[in-house]
């Protein structure tokens, strides 16, 4: 099994919108994804971003709403997994990397 980085990211929200979010469809999907579930990570609330060393942190622009890491056997595996994320219902998307092994 290999382990997955599954970043959600939220439709970008206009000026003074609240993302709708449905705590319930979340913990259902984790409950159905069960032993998958290595770290449900966490959904965030707000972002800055460091352009680079010279330049302090500024608003994030970026529509990064949370993260979670899950087990599955391949690309396909977690691609079908992730399809039944709520984030497709709060009109946002995933991203999906394959994590690295970790030196023992």
């Amino acid at each position: 099994m290999e382990r997955f980085l599954i970043v959600y990211r939220g439709a970008p929200a206009g000026e003074g919108e609240v993302a709708v979010h449905h705590p319930e469809q979340w913990a259902a999907w984790f409950d159905r994804l069960g032993a998958a579930v290595i770290d449900r990570g966490s959904l965030t609330q707000a972002s800055v971003e460091v352009p680079s060393r010279l330049i302090g942190p500024k608003l994030s622009g970026s529509s990064l709403s949370g993260y979670s890491i899950v087990e599955a056997a391949d690309f396909d595996e977690i691609v079908r997994l992730a399809q039944a994320c709520p984030i497709f219902d709060e009109r946002g998307s995933v991203e999906i990397a394959r994590l690295a092994d970790q030196p023992a």
